[in-house]
């Protein structure tokens, strides 16, 4: 048997080695997805002087690219950096998780559902560097600050006072990492405010306290907006980061309830093990103290704004399930406490594993890695004239030189029937605009994807027709999808 000092080191260690094990096959790999592609891109872009939503257009926080902005510095290995950056957010966030879970299982059951947390992100198309990757440890962190000063504990108001200021800074940080953080941060402020009316029946009081949380809540966006409005963009970053966001139009009915029934085959798995796990414990186990039904009453609040958050905006995208997996990975500790559970758990975790590495896999194969793309520059002339990316890796815009034909490199914001009036241009006099200047490459994908405005791709076709001869070509599945170069023909009429 381990002795706890032993348990403090083993345990820490097993986590790190596991998700390293399950996140090992994307290090190094410059394609892992779009998004970080695009992050990795802005943030060079950052280091050589461009603005974010002004020579840059996105509504991600000036965080995330700033972050980004870091991993760049590291030249030739800023794939490896943003990775293992992710890596060691990952770990931070399975310790808090571990050490959250004790609160309400076994330090074992603790241990195997923060291993749960770890795997389940390759499900969600967490492997790489996705935003809830890092700002997941940002919320965490602020609701174990909660848990075990205020929850567990009976805190005088200056603990209260400055725990609400820690945990609340803690979410404006993640705030500037990604904005749906803004859910579990007014589940938190609320709590707070309800602990606060509780320790101190003063009215004076939690009106102070309130403002005062709701200032660190939102300062560091107020001071990313002043720096803007300081500099004359203003306008820039109000529209970006606000403005468009409610300006996205609305998917097919189809595609909705498609994302919609991969979030609910992702999550419902960890919804049945925490209903299980926490309702055998409460009526079958052993009794639990006060402060652990405090604890287990805590957490299951922060899982249902999570879910809150996600039923919101996650109509979208797989990932945009990754908030979830914190409080319900979490919640799950209990079930290895009971009879049968720790089959039950075993065999979860191990298939958690086995699809995640499958998915992992498949998302290479689609996307490539770092061979595919030696590759495609390889193949391309010397010395390598000006690209546009309308669909593909844009990626290709970091590793080959810039020319800048657009202000909106992501090509969703070109190709995407949702964004054609939600991103401050009209993709097709932009487009218009990015052919009169003959890109020398252009890179699309076949065939057109179900949500992919077809005006705008009858018109870069029209001209690819003409002016254009296919390059490059590489199959990204099974379903004949292709990645195609494009090259400007010789005479260029």
């Amino acid at each position: 048997m381990f002795s706890i000092d032993k348990n403090r080191t083993v345990f820490p260690v097993a986590l790190l080695l596991f998700a390293i094990f399950c996140r090992a096959a994307t290090f190094g790999n410059p394609l892992v997805h779009i998004d970080e592609q695009f992050y990795m891109f802005t943030g060079g872009r950052i280091l050589q002087g461009d603005l974010p939503y002004v020579q840059i257009w996105d509504r991600k926080p000036l965080g995330l690219f700033l972050l980004y902005a870091f991993f760049h510095l590291f030249g030739p290995w800023r794939f490896w950096a943003y990775q293992i950056g992710a890596l060691l957010s990952v770990w931070g966030t399975a310790l808090l998780l571990m050490r959250m879970a004790g609160t309400i299982a076994s330090r074992k059951g603790a241990f195997v559902a923060a291993l749960l947390y770890i795997t389940w992100l390759n499900l969600a198309g967490g492997e790489g560097g996705q935003s809830p990757v890092f700002y997941n440890l940002l919320v965490v962190a602020a609701m174990a600050l909660v848990l075990f000063r205020v929850v567990l504990a009976v805190p005088s108001d200056r603990t209260l006072r400055n725990t609400g200021c820690q945990a609340m800074l803690l979410v404006g940080l993640a705030l500037q990492v990604k904005y749906t953080a803004v859910f579990e941060g007014l589940f938190l402020g609320i709590f707070l405010l309800w602990g606060n009316w509780r320790v101190r029946n003063s009215v004076s009081v939690v009106i102070r306290n309130a403002l005062l949380w709701c200032i660190l809540a939102v300062l560091p966006t107020v001071i990313v907006a002043a720096v803007y409005y300081a500099g004359g963009y203003g306008h820039d970053w109000l529209f970006a980061n606000v403005e468009s966001i409610f300006l996205r139009g609305s998917r097919s009915a189809a595609t909705l309830r498609a994302n919609k029934a991969r979030l609910l085959l992702l999550a419902a798995p960890l919804v049945i093990s925490a209903m299980a796990g926490c309702g055998y414990r409460l009526k079958y186990g052993a009794p639990l103290k006060g402060t652990a039904v405090s604890a287990l009453q805590f957490l299951s609040l922060w899982a249902l704004s999570a879910c809150v958050g996600v039923a919101v905006f996650g109509g979208w995208y797989t990932h945009y399930a990754l908030p979830l997996l914190p409080p319900l990975t979490l919640l799950c500790a209990p079930l290895w406490d009971i009879p049968k559970g720790r089959i039950y758990f075993t065999l979860l975790l191990l298939a958690a594993v086995f699809f995640g590495q499958k998915d992992i896999h498949k998302h290479m194969k689609q996307h490539g890695d770092d061979h595919d793309l030696n590759q495609m520059v390889a193949s391309m002339s010397r010395p390598i004239g000006c690209m546009f990316v309308y669909q593909g890796p844009i990626i290709l815009y970091d590793v080959l030189p810039w020319c800048g034909l657009t202000t909106h490199p992501f090509p969703g914001h070109f190709n995407e029937y949702t964004e054609r009036q939600a991103t401050g241009i009209d993709p097709q006099k932009e487009l218009q605009h990015v052919l009169a200047a003959s890109p020398e490459y252009v890179v699309t994908e076949e065939p057109a994807w179900p949500e992919e405005n077809l005006a705008v791709r009858s018109q870069l076709y029209e001209v690819l027709r003409s002016r254009y001869h296919e390059y490059y070509k590489r199959k990204q599945s099974k379903k004949d999808e292709f990645l195609v170069f494009y090259k400007l023909n010789d005479g260029k009429p």
